[in-house]
């Protein structure tokens, strides 16, 4: 890998290995017009491009690979309606009063959202709505649960409180208590974006695929927007390109953190074990500093995944790492905590955790960094993003604050901090 943010995206791995192939779309070649480019085909792009035709717009998408190639197609599949980091009170405190309120409304219905997506174009995501739950793991992380729950259920949030009893009963694990989203759930996210892909095609977006945009300047009225086989001018355009923004814009990418992570899979689990682990086939993601995220997929297997200070034998170590896990929250799995799939993604974060909408020029918009909360997120905010390309919705009703690019001081030294601070976080866990 050439850097942080890079992976193989070739390399099959399970979500890719449980749907049906789709056909890539073609490159682009020549030169089109459109009223809005979307540059990127994650969830946000593809989210954009729904918000945009919807609202009456005529809209091209350009991905850089292939639709689900990067962390949209390869994450571990959460579909989580709550902050990274964050209290509903804090989102308020730090956004305004209206801006934060607006962005609590989103987050509270972006699993509904997404799911009611799925179900309304038939999409093949292996989508299971049956709750998210946010365990927590030491005394301090369960008085923060128990406020949090309070709060979002104030705001009218479909959640619900666990005991300490119920929460281990339901996880199969131990836990002292448990927030509870009844509207999230889990699904196979490579699944999801190439079945969003399919779904916008039928709708008229027109999607090119192996066709990186390498240069955006502005023409008179228009944006140009130079790929090696062609060109595109739009009227407007959003950059949804996340952690793999490079330099298409001057200094967005400093605006980011690429972290790299892995994730992992066991073989199935039998339905006997299945009645004391994660019963209900619910999703998992708990309070720990280092990552402890847990699924079910289509054929029960368990998967979770981590993160390596240090990528030499990335993969022989991550299966180990994983396997000591499971046995240690696990024991009842005994030799079916083995894990028998790997491979690898990257996404973007932020110190403070919190999305960015940029306003680059009259008519170009950033929307990203989801800090590894981005599945339901990024896909409603993409449809806020396609509403405000078709000005249904101005600057000012956005969810989020939109402003100038905001770099992330000293770049280099952030993201070194962020990829090698995980034996700090393991060392806090184990003293919680």
């Amino acid at each position: 890998m050439s850097s942080i943010a890079e992976v193989d995206w070739k390399t099959p791995h399970l979500w890719r290995k449980t749907v049906a192939a789709r056909t890539a779309a073609p490159s682009l070649s020549g030169e089109v017009e459109t009223d809005l480019l979307v540059i990127g085909g994650g969830l946000t792009g593809l989210g954009t491009a729904l918000g945009a035709i919807e609202a009456g717009l005529k809209v091209m998408l350009l991905e850089g690979n292939e639709i689900g190639s990067a962390a949209s197609g390869r994450n571990n599949g959460q579909v989580v309606p709550h902050h990274s980091k964050s209290s509903p009170s804090e989102i308020e405190a730090a956004f305004g009063s209206t801006v934060g309120t607006r962005y609590n409304e989103m987050i509270k219905g972006s699993a509904a959202y997404l799911f009611d997506t799925i179900r309304r174009f038939g999409i093949e995501a292996h989508a299971v709505q049956n709750g998210w739950l946010q365990p927590c793991h030491s005394d301090a992380a369960l008085a923060r649960g128990k406020a949090v729950y309070e709060e979002w259920k104030a705001r009218g949030h479909e959640v619900e409180w666990l005991d300490g009893a119920e929460a281990s009963r339901v996880t199969g694990s131990r836990y002292l208590g448990a927030l509870k989203a009844r509207n999230g759930g889990h699904i196979n996210p490579f699944g999801l974006v190439t079945g969003l892909a399919a779904a916008l095609e039928g709708l008229g977006v027109t999607i090119f695929e192996n066709s990186r945009a390498e240069s955006l300047t502005r023409e008179g009225p228009l944006w140009r927007v130079t790929c090696k086989g062609g060109t595109v001018r739009a009227r407007k355009v959003v950059l949804a390109t996340n952690a793999l923004t490079r330099d298409i814009w001057p200094k967005l990418g400093k605006a980011m953190v690429p972290f790299r992570v892995y994730d992992a899979a066991t073989q199935p689990i039998p339905e006997p074990l299945r009645a004391q682990i994660f019963v209900g086939n619910v999703g998992v993601s708990d309070t720990r500093r280092d990552i402890r995220a847990f699924h079910y997929d289509c054929d029960f297997r368990i998967v979770t995944g981590g993160t390596h200070t240090l990528w030499h034998n990335a993969e022989q170590r991550g299966l180990r790492r994983i396997q000591r896990m499971l046995e240690d929250a696990f024991p009842q799995l005994g030799p079916l905590a083995k894990v028998d799939n790997y491979w690898e993604g990257s996404f973007a974060v932020v110190p403070d955790r919190k999305p960015r909408l940029f306003r680059l020029g009259d008519g170009l918009m950033f929307g990203g960094v989801y800090s590894g909360r981005g599945v339901a997120a990024s896909f409603s905010l993409g449809r806020h993003l396609g509403e405000n390309a078709a000005e249904v919705l101005s600057d000012d009703q956005m969810p989020l604050p939109v402003t100038p690019i905001r770099t992330v001081p000293s770049h280099w030294v952030a993201t070194q901090v962020a990829n090698h601070i995980h034996p700090y976080h393991r060392i806090r866990d184990s003293l919680d």
